[in-house]
């Protein structure tokens, strides 16, 4: 019976592969489409995250795609033209037609379409800040980590960072387990911007995967008094404490969490965590 069901299945993918040849992967095929791609990728990206090694950290740490309120370059670096070379109006035009048609693939989440437009934008000025911070966000999207590495620190070579292009610096040595350079990357992010609780947040995080378990206290307590009400906070905090071993003051956390958001899967994890801890599993 199982080698009937084998044949069958083998059959099928036999008729597929003869459709597509024949199709000679015609762009109107529906599997390759922008949804038809994109459905693609949740499916491979959900099937092997089962598989993937998982970091001590219950909560991910968030790519940054944009900074209202922050420029990302001084005036002075915008303004030098050895940095930001004059194009010709032709050029000027071009760039500017593929940076918006990355864009415009970006907010769709096309993000090969939008990796190849704004390369293309970049072969006209290499400097371009916002094609470059949008570069580096898509190869930490396509867990390219060394190469958004690369992008990040060419912006910092000519003077462009701010707290978003220091904390996504931060995600991409983070991915690589390189928590000495990750922390201190979400720190420069820190005092440029500290009023924003999940700058201290990043910094606790890290620090929980080097061991610093105080250190990971401070900085996510910081985090919840400039944010009370972020839950994620909680969990990250009654992590720190189950690892220290505390684990009363652990339960304590995340009850604080769960009157916030008593639907959040971090808590809930946390949780699981301290009964597994307490009943000696």
């Amino acid at each position: 019976m199982f080698i009937y069901i084998l044949l069958a299945i083998f059959s099928v993918l036999g008729l597929v592969l003869v459709f597509i040849r024949r199709q000679r992967l015609n762009k109107n095929l529906w599997f390759f489409t922008g949804s038809g791609q994109k459905l693609f990728a949740y499916g491979q990206k959900y099937f092997f995250s089962r598989f993937k090694k998982q970091n001590k950290s219950f909560i991910n740490i968030p790519v940054e795609t944009s900074a209202p309120d922050a420029a990302h370059c001084p005036a002075a670096v915008i303004g030098n033209e050895t940095v930001q070379p004059r194009l010709e109006t032709d050029d000027a035009k071009e760039m500017e037609k593929y940076f918006l048609a990355g864009e415009k693939a970006f907010k769709k989440d096309y993000i090969d379409e939008a990796e190849k437009a704004y390369i293309k934008a970049l072969s006209f000025n290499e400097n371009h800040v916002e094609a470059n911070l949008r570069l580096g966000v898509i190869y930490l999207k396509k867990n390219l980590p060394t190469k958004s590495e690369a992008i990040f620190k060419k912006l910092l070579s000519i003077n462009c960072g701010d707290a978003v292009v220091y904390s996504n610096l931060g995600n991409a040595l983070y991915m690589q387990q390189r928590y000495p350079e990750s922390c201190e990357a979400y720190a420069k992010s820190a005092e440029l911007d500290s009023s924003n609780p999940k700058r201290f947040l990043n910094i606790g995080r890290v620090m929980h995967e080097m061991g610093n378990y105080d250190g990971t206290i401070e900085n996510i307590n910081k985090a919840i008094s400039l944010d009370p009400n972020n839950s994620d906070s909680y969990a990250a905090l009654a992590d720190a404490y189950v690892s220290l071993g505390n684990l009363d003051r652990a339960k304590e956390v995340i009850d604080q969490g769960l009157k916030i958001d008593k639907n959040n899967l971090n808590l809930k994890a946390v949780s699981k965590k301290i009964k597994r801890k307490r009943s000696g599993k």
